[in-house]
């Protein structure tokens, strides 16, 4: 399977891109994925070759109510499993890196961040996958309660007015239909075996994301052979980095350069 036969869909909630985002998207286009970049407000096209826009309730009929009081990570966590299963599309962070072409295996595609806990930055399930099903039925019941969430969690939104527990979850929890939600039906529904270790889609841990900027590097001893993406945790980078051109030697500086990324005409700082 090429990089072709694995089309690439992301979401951006807001009205105009960081270069980081631009850069990540730039990168999927440059392995040969076609990009799909799906939007909910109006979106200045990015211009990248082989990435195309598409408003996002062409997938997910969402209310502006619904836009209006979640976070864009709880928007993002539910867009991406309608996105899933009703097209072709493999998700992707606008914060994750190709590094290699993604590979799906047997309609899986999807990793550890930790010993205990799958990320859904890279998502991909098949059509027929139970676990697929089993979150967007439960994500659909508005009195839901999530069994992944602590007691005390559990026990607030227990005690709120009959179907108000689920955007009472995304309130109180924002991250609760993220990679908690993911972890728990894959192992309802045994596909967890699927889940492939960290270094493949997650090979660094979200508290070294500075590590991508550092000019005297660091990076590449924690990828492998069969690293395809690299997922950047970009809430986490210090907002020194994501303000400025990175330091000319770095690993985000030099995949920049890979992929021919313009920084306006200016150059790498330099140490």
């Amino acid at each position: 399977m090429s990089a072709a036969d694995t089309p690439i869909g992301s979401l951006w909630v807001g009205t105009e891109l960081r270069w980081l985002d631009i850069l990540a998207l730039r990168s999927f286009a440059h392995h040969g994925h076609p990009v799909t970049l799906f939007h909910t407000h109006d979106l200045p096209d990015p211009q990248i070759e082989g990435v195309t826009l598409r408003h996002a309730s062409e997938v997910y009929h969402y209310s502006d109510e619904l836009l209006g009081r979640v976070t864009p990570t709880v928007f993002a966590d539910l867009f991406r499993l309608h996105m899933v299963q009703d097209t072709d599309l493999t998700w992707v962070d606008t914060d994750c890196l190709c590094h290699r072409p993604l590979t799906p295996k047997d309609g899986y595609l999807v990793g550890y961040e930790s010993p205990t806990t799958v990320n859904n930055a890279v998502l991909r399930l098949p059509k027929d996958s139970a676990a697929l099903a089993l979150l967007l039925d439960r994500l659909n019941d508005p009195g839901f309660v999530p069994p992944w969430l602590k007691r005390a969690h559990r026990k607030k939104l227990e005690a709120l007015p009959a179907g108000e527990q689920l955007l009472g979850a995304a309130q109180l929890v924002p991250p609760v239909f993220g990679p908690q939600a993911l972890t728990w039906a894959l192992t309802e529904t045994g596909e967890i075996e699927h889940v492939l270790p960290r270094h493949v889609l997650n090979p660094v841990h979200w508290s070294m994301a500075d590590i991508y900027f550092n000019p005297y590097g660091g990076v590449e001893g924690w990828l492998r052979d069969d690293t395809q993406c690299i997922h950047l945790y970009a809430s986490r980078i210090r907002a020194a980095h994501r303000r400025n051109i990175p330091y000319a030697g770095s690993f985000i500086a030099n995949i920049a350069a890979r992929v021919k990324h313009d920084f306006g005409g200016k150059p790498f700082r330099q140490t």
